[in-house]
């Protein structure tokens, strides 16, 4: 994840800025943050493992098995 990717995340969970201040500190922000980042490396793994197993063919079920997986179905 780039830093991009983080500012636009934490934009998303309702991080405040004013000039060069950092995000509000707050236990609810931080939650949602948390949450979100957490979402999102989920998302990209569950990607990773889908392409993995498209490439080997689908020869290697555990990739198909671990993104099930992340993605609650299992």
């Amino acid at each position: 994840m780039n830093r991009d990717e983080i500012l636009k995340i934490a934009a998303e969970a309702g991080a405040v800025w004013e000039l060069s201040e950092t995000p509000e500190k707050d236990a609810d922000f931080l939650m949602r943050f948390a949450e979100r980042v957490a979402a999102y490396e989920r998302d990209r793994g569950i990607l990773i493992l889908e392409r993995l197993h498209e490439r080997s063919g689908g020869q290697y079920n555990y990739y198909q098995y671990a993104a099930k997986v992340l993605k609650g179905e299992i």
